[in-house]
C-alpha cells in the first residue's frame, strides 16, 4: 500500500523530454513575436509612404484612410445625399466633413489620381467657395484639373469644368488676368473638340468678354461678343434667350466706346427678346429698361429716358412694392429725368414719395426737394427742409456755435458745406441777410476759404 501511494521517482529520460518540450514552446513564441514585429514595421512604413504621397492641400485636411476595407458605394451615396441636404440648408461646414470622408475613402479604394475623385474635389471646392475659403477651393479645383489632365489629356472636355471654376474664383479674388487665362484656355479646348461654331463655345467666349469689360478692354471685348452672337443665332435662333448675355455684353462694350447708336440697337434687341421670353412686366425687362434709360439720359433724349424709367418703376413697384430699395432707386431716376426737363411739378411728388418711404434721413433727397420748392417760391417750406438737413449733418453743433471751431481730426461731412451754400442763397432770396451771412461764414470755414477783410479793418491796418 505504501509502495502504491509513493510517487515514482523521475528518470533521466523524463528530464530530457521536459527540456525538449520547453525549448519547442520557446522557439514557437519567439517565431511569432518576430513575425509580428516585421509586419508592424512594414505596415508603418507603408502608411508613412502613403502619407508622403498625399496631395498638398491647405491645413493638411486630407489624412490617410483607416483602411477598413473596399469602397462601399451605397455608404458613399448616403453620405453624398446627406451632404447635399446640408448644403441646401447652408450648413457648409458639416457638409464639408462628409465630402472629406468621401474623398478619403475613395482615395483608399481607387488611388490618389483616379478620375472618379474629381466629383469629390469639385464638391469640396464648392463648399469651400460658399464659406469664402477661396485659396482652399482653388487647391481642390487645381487638383481636379491635374487629375483630369493626367487621365484624359489637356485637350479633353473634362478639363473645362475645373477651368470654369478656377475662372470664377480668380474673378472673385479680382485676379482678372489670371481669370482671363483660365477662360481663354476653356475656349480653346471647346473650340478644338466641338468646332468653331459649336453652341457650347458661346458661353465660354462670353466669360472672356465679360472679363475684358471688367479690365476696360472694350475694343477687345467687342469682336468676342459679336462672334458669340453669330454662333448663337445659328445654333439657337435669332430670338433665343441664350443670346441675352452676349447682347448685353456687346451693348456695354459699345456704350463704353461711345458708340451709342450701336449700344441702343443691341439693348433694344435684348429688350425685345426678354419681353418675349419672360413677359413685358418682369424684373428682367426692368433691368434692360434701366440701361436704355441711362443711355437716353446721357444723350439728353428726355422723353425716351422718362418712358424707360417710368415703365421700370411700374414693374418694380408691382413686383416688390413701393418701399423696396430698387423701387426707390428707380423712383429717384424718374425724378432726375423730370427735373432735367424742368418738370418740377411732376418731380416734387416723387421726391416727397421718397421722403415718406425709406429716405427720411437722406440729405440728398431733402435738399433736392428744397431746391424744387425754392424754384416754385415755396421759401418757408424749403427753409425748413434745409434746416432739417443741417441738423442731420451737424452732429457736433458746428453751425449753431457762437464761435465755430473746426475739428480737423473729425470734420463734418462735406455735404454740410454744400447745404449751407444752398441755404444761404435761399436766405438771401428771402432777404434774411444776417442769417445768410452767418451761414456763408460757416461754409467758408468748411471750404477752407479765409474770412474777407472789411474796408474798416483795412483802414485800421493801414493806419498802424
Amino acid at each position: 500500500m505504501r509502495a502504491t501511494l509513493r510517487s515514482k521517482a523521475p528518470s533521466a529520460d523524463d528530464h530530457c523530454m521536459r527540456h525538449a518540450s520547453a525549448a519547442v514552446r520557446l522557439f514557437r513564441i519567439s517565431f511569432f513575436i518576430l513575425i509580428g514585429l516585421i509586419g508592424t514595421r512594414f505596415s508603418t512604413a507603408q502608411k508613412l509612404d502613403n502619407k508622403a504621397n498625399l496631395p498638398s492641400l491647405p491645413g493638411d485636411i486630407i489624412t490617410p484612410s483607416r483602411g477598413i476595407g473596399p469602397f462601399d458605394a451605397k455608404q458613399a451615396k448616403d453620405w453624398h445625399d446627406t451632404a447635399e441636404i446640408l448644403c441646401a440648408q447652408s450648413r457648409y461646414e458639416e457638409a464639408e466633413k462628409l465630402y472629406l470622408k468621401l474623398l478619403e475613402e475613395r482615395e483608399h479604394a481607387l488611388g490618389l489620381n483616379n478620375p472618379e475623385l474629381a466629383s469629390d474635389l469639385n464638391d469640396l471646392g464648392r463648399v469651400s467657395f460658399a464659406q469664402m475659403k477661396y485659396q482652399q477651393a482653388t487647391s481642390y479645383y487645381e487638383r481636379s484639373l491635374q487629375i483630369m489632365e493626367t487621365a484624359k489629356g489637356k485637350q479633353d472636355l473634362a478639363v473645362v469644368g475645373p477651368l470654369e471654376k478656377l475662372t470664377r474664383i480668380s474673378q472673385t479674388l479680382e485676379k482678372y488676368p489670371q481669370a482671363e487665362q483660365y477662360a481663354r484656355r476653356a475656349v480653346a479646348v471647346v473650340e478644338r473638340v466641338k468646332g468653331p461654331d459649336a453652341a457650347e463655345l458661346a458661353p465660354e467666349m462670353v466669360m472672356v468678354g465679360q472679363l475684358l469689360l471688367i479690365q476696360k478692354q472694350f475694343s477687345s471685348a467687342e469682336p468676342i461678343f459679336e462672334r458669340s452672337v453669330k454662333i448663337l443665332e445659328k445654333t439657337s435662333g435669332v430670338a433665343s434667350s441664350d443670346l441675352l448675355p452676349a447682347l448685353d455684353g456687346l451693348a456695354s462694350a459699345f456704350d463704353n466706346m461711345h458708340r451709342q447708336s450701336d449700344a441702343e440697337a443691341a439693348w433694344r434687341r435684348a429688350l425685345s427678346i426678354r419681353e418675349s421670353a419672360y413677359g413685358p412686366s418682369t424684373v428682367e425687362v426692368a433691368a434692360t429698361l434701366d440701361n436704355l434709360g441711362k443711355l437716353y439720359l446721357v444723350q439728353k433724349r428726355y422723353p425716351e429716358a422718362s418712358y424707360c424709367y417710368e415703365r421700370a418703376l411700374y414693374i418694380r413697384t408691382k413686383a416688390h412694392g413701393e418701399n423696396s430699395a430698387d423701387t426707390q432707386s428707380t423712383l429717384n431716376q424718374v425724378a432726375q429725368v423730370y427735373a432735367a426737363q424742368g418738370r418740377q411739378t411732376d418731380a416734387e411728388p416723387l421726391f416727397r414719395g421718397m421722403l415718406t418711404a425709406k429716405e427720411l434721413d437722406t440729405v440728398a433727397s431733402l435738399n433736392s426737394l428744397a431746391a424744387l420748392l425754392a424754384v416754385r417760391s415755396h421759401n418757408a417750406e424749403a427753409e425748413s427742409l434745409y434746416k432739417l438737413s443741417i441738423a442731420l449733418l451737424d452732429k457736433q453743433g458746428f453751425v449753431t456755435a457762437r464761435r465755430p471751431v473746426l475739428n480737423r481730426a473729425d470734420p463734418p461731412p462735406a455735404q454740410l458745406a454744400e447745404t449751407l451754400d444752398q441755404y444761404a442763397a435761399l436766405l438771401k432770396k428771402m432777404r434774411k441777410k444776417a442769417d445768410a451771412a452767418k451761414m456763408e461764414a460757416r461754409a467758408r470755414i468748411l471750404h477752407g476759404v479765409p474770412e474777407p477783410v472789411s474796408p474798416a479793418a483795412k483802414k485800421k491796418a493801414a493806419a498802424r
